[in-house]
């Protein structure tokens, strides 16, 4: 029987990750003191033990297993045509929370800020340093490029440079930007009801930017709120097939600037992004091969020591 007069639906998709998913879940139910919440968790038909581990330690919880490999968008879909919350909360299965903060400050602050689509937080790399893709602007011809060729990186407080990232504002500031992380989006329900759900064209990578679009451009408002702070620890699939998810990561930036860019700009300038699209596709996958040789060199020295 589920609760009715929900606050908060939580969604969680996992993928032959169920180690980070029980840590995930354990920090999560430490982050809710009066909320009524229900946790939705959603197999995309992992091949290992995930399904009889959950059923095993999570019996409580409402879990949907997919008939095959589905991927982010459409397993977070399936999650909130069912969610009951007036808050759909969108949550990887690799995060831990930490702070003082808990899920009940987020839903308050939009509870008092009507005019708020989607908060996110901030989010932390397990070394403690930001992970930038937390608040960021919607990617640019320009902003992409500065991003690609590292400028970004080398002036971070620059304006023009920095701009992808937002990297020239304060970490610690409560602030609107263009865009979040879907490893943490706290939605409000009727978002979905005015816009619909993620875009099934993208697979894993890019759903997160396409809806924070459609969600300004519906009029919503998109809110970075760093009081609440978590741990991403990039531990699940896509360090386990890394050429397939540069692949798709990039054939997500091909089908937004499709959707979203090319008919604003000439036929000669998109023939230019696709071409750069494709040269930064083939430059990842040659630097993804050069580093896993390298680790690889490195391993054998070691054993030979």
């Amino acid at each position: 029987m589920r609760k009715k007069n929900i606050d908060l639906s939580i969604i969680i998709s996992n993928y032959n990750n169920f180690g980070l998913l029980r840590k995930t879940i354990i920090s999560l139910k430490h982050y809710i003191s009066t909320l009524k919440y229900e946790i939705i968790l959603i197999d995309d038909t992992s091949t290992d033990s995930s399904v009889i581990d959950i059923k095993k330690e999570f019996p409580n919880y409402l879990l949907k297993v997919n008939k095959k490999n589905l991927g982010y968008s459409k397993s977070y879909n399936i999650g909130t045509k069912i969610a009951k919350g007036r808050y759909i909360l969108h949550l990887n299965s690799d995060i831990v929370f930490i702070g003082k903060q808990k899920l009940d400050y987020l839903v308050k602050f939009m509870d008092d800020n009507s005019k708020i689509g989607i908060t996110g937080c901030k989010i932390l790399k397990p070394d403690g340093r930001l992970d930038l893709p937390c608040k960021r602007a919607f990617p640019t011809i320009s902003n992409i490029f500065w991003q690609t060729i590292g400028l970004n990186n080398l002036f971070p407080k620059n304006r023009l440079f920095g701009k992808y990232y937002l990297s020239y504002l304060n970490e610690n500031e409560i602030q609107p930007v263009d865009c979040l992380m879907g490893a943490f989006m706290l939605i409000r329900k009727n978002v979905f009801k005015q816009i619909g759900l993620l875009d099934e064209q993208f697979f894993i990578y890019g759903e997160d930017i396409d809806f924070c679009y459609r969600t300004k451009k519906a009029g919503w408002q998109i809110y970075y709120n760093p009081k609440l702070i978590i741990q991403h620890h990039h531990g699940g699939t896509t360090n386990k097939s890394r050429f397939k998810h540069i692949l798709k990561f990039h054939h997500a930036m091909f089908l937004y600037y499709k959707k979203h860019l090319a008919a604003k700009n000439y036929p000669i300038v998109n023939v230019f992004v696709y071409w750069g699209i494709t040269a930064r596709t083939i430059g990842n996958f040659v630097l993804d091969f050069i580093t896993n040789f390298e680790l690889s060199l490195k391993k054998i020295f070691i054993q030979k020591k």
